[in-house]
């Protein structure tokens, strides 16, 4: 009996110490949760103020490509000798890509369509990497590239060309094609009767945006109320119009800003000029680049009436000059109003005049207008803007088209730059390198290189690449039987890395 009792004694006993045992492990799991563990358990973290700012470089880049000339009112209503038509207008396109690029391919906006055209480089042995591609076009076109770096001299560019001796449109209009930003501005000839401004907005993403306008004229400082709507709905991978010369009328000029609320858009504007029944001419503005105070716009011609157009934000003044091979020949000096657009008559360009330099005390936007008569009171003109300057910079141009290429350097000292030609299928057509004296323009007939030079690629050779701009006047031979005047100009593009900077900043608050 006793020896029984002991057994059971012995499990009541392990019962208890296992239930103690549960409650002390329970209890200190509790505690790891609960109480924190001393300081020499944890890795130590060095937090600090130091920031960090990293470049970052896309390799794929889109251009919007726009439709060909044309007229925003083409009603068939009334006598057929009075409705406005397009003539015989012809349009070319041509597209290159220079450098370390995999592939470029140009499609209609928005839809996919058998005249896509790939660029093709057709000589893979040779040391000129560059791709090229032309067709014809009817419509507007994107243009995307993607690149297997991004580097200095790698990159792509596109232009077109319409001409006609018949017709509303007689003479010659060019556009570059235009990388998608959030906002871009255009200084314009103004709305004038007979003059029709017709602003054409791109999408080519996959969403929907709504862009805003801003508009100043001429007459008046200040932003100008509009007689139609301040903004536009641009559907996407489409395209939106608004005629401006109906939103504001009767200004000799216009600074105008269109500015998107979802996602990055390309913009050109339309004008087009009539006199009764004569055809006064037809270009494409383009976007501007940043405002400067050194600001040049090349390829101005002896003979050419010009207009200059500036604008800034604040008051202040500028001396406009002849550019030439020797220097600068001043022309007029400008008082500039804040938020109004200074229309300056700088008359006919003299004999050695190659474009038109602004030497403002605070920085401006700056462009022109190039006009020349034909027979019978026709007339066609060039928009022209201040050039962009890059270490590498480019341009294409289009089939049946003649080409003079125009340099300028900004500075005060001499700088010296290398022309690249290459023909149709991407083959070297030859280089010439080219000094150029402080304040000082050259040009170059593109006929020059061997070969039919269709692309063209430029790099400054100096340190300080900020100084030399450049672009290319274009023209079509025997207009009319060489009767009629037809005058535009291609920009130049950067082949420069698009650079977006990633800033991070260290805050140990957030490590605990």
């Amino acid at each position: 009996m006793s020896k029984h009792m002991s057994s059971g004694a012995r499990r009541v006993t392990n019962i208890v110490l296992a239930t103690i045992s549960t409650i002390i492990l329970v209890a200190a799991l509790i505690a790891l949760f609960i109480i924190p563990g001393p300081s020499s358990w944890v890795d130590s973290v060095q937090g600090t103020d130091d920031a960090m700012d990293q470049s970052v470089s896309p390799t794929q880049a889109e251009m919007y490509c726009p439709a060909p000339m044309g007229l925003a009112d083409t009603g068939t209503y009334g006598d057929s000798a009075f409705q406005a038509t397009v003539g015989n207008l012809s349009t070319k396109a041509r597209y290159a890509a220079f450098g370390s690029v995999y592939t470029s391919t140009v499609s209609a906006l928005g839809s996919s369509s058998s005249n896509d055209v790939t660029l093709q480089d057709t000589d893979l042995t040779d040391n000129a990497d560059v791709k090229t591609g032309a067709q014809d076009v009817d419509g507007s076109r994107l243009m995307d590239t993607r690149m297997l770096q991004a580097s200095e001299g790698t990159g792509a560019t596109g232009a077109i060309a319409s001409w006609a001796d018949d017709g509303d449109l007689k003479g010659v209009s060019a556009a570059t094609c235009v990388s998608p930003t959030l906002s871009q501005s255009f200084l314009l000839s103004g709305t004038a009767t007979g003059t029709t401004q017709q602003l054409i907005v791109a999408n080519p993403s996959t969403k929907p945006t709504t862009v805003d306008l801003s508009i100043w004229g001429s007459k008046q400082a200040g932003k100008l109320t509009l007689s139609t709507q301040s903004s536009l709905s641009v559907p996407a991978e489409g395209e939106s119009s608004l005629d401006l010369s109906a939103s504001v009328s009767d200004q000799d000029a216009l600074y105008v800003t269109v500015s998107s609320k979802e996602t990055p858009i390309a913009a050109v504007v339309r004008t087009v000029v009539m006199d009764g029944l004569t055809s006064k001419g037809s270009d494409f503005a383009l976007p501007l680049p940043a405002s400067s105070n050194a600001s040049v716009i090349p390829s101005v011609s002896a003979g050419d009436e010009v207009n200059a157009y500036v604008f800034s934000r604040v008051d202040t003044s500028t001396a406009l000059s002849w550019i030439t091979k020797q220097g600068l020949v001043h022309a007029k000096d400008v008082t500039v109003s804040a938020g109004k657009v200074e229309v300056v008559d700088l008359g006919k360009a003299p004999d050695n005049a190659l474009g038109v330099m602004s030497t403002a005390e605070d920085k401006v936007w700056l462009s022109a207008k190039a006009t020349r008569s034909g027979e019978s009171q026709q007339a066609d003109f060039a928009l022209i803007n201040a050039a962009a300057s890059a270490k590498y910079s480019a341009v294409v141009i289009p089939d049946d088209v003649n080409a003079v290429i125009s340099l300028a350097n900004t500075s005060n000292s001499g700088r010296t730059v290398t022309v690249h030609a290459y023909s149709a299928d991407g083959k070297d057509a030859g280089s010439e390198e080219i000094t150029l004296g402080a304040n000082a323009a050259q040009t170059l007939a593109l006929d020059e290189f061997d070969g039919d030079g269709t692309a063209v690629k430029v790099l400054t050779l100096d340190d300080d690449s900020t100084k030399v701009v450049w672009n290319v006047r274009v023209g079509h031979d025997n207009l009319g039987n060489g009767k009629m005047a037809g005058l535009a100009t291609i920009e130049s593009r950067a082949l420069m890395p698009v650079t977006s900077h990633v800033w991070a900043r260290s805050n140990p608050a957030i490590v605990r």
